[in-house]
């Protein structure tokens, strides 16, 4: 199922967020996901230097 064909208005809770559509649930996992690379590209950064 194509992600624009589901109805906005049927929703699930998140915990932190409130109510969230498909393609809210979408953009935040997303966004969380590039938030976790970001995290590893600085760890990885940091052990390089030796920190």
């Amino acid at each position: 199922m194509k992600l624009a064909s589901i109805d906005p208005n049927h929703k699930v809770e998140h915990g932190g967020f409130g109510w969230l559509n498909a393609k809210e649930w979408h953009k935040l996992v997303d966004m969380h996901f590039r938030h976790h690379l970001r995290q590893k590209e600085e760890l990885e950064s940091y052990l390089k230097e030796g920190i």
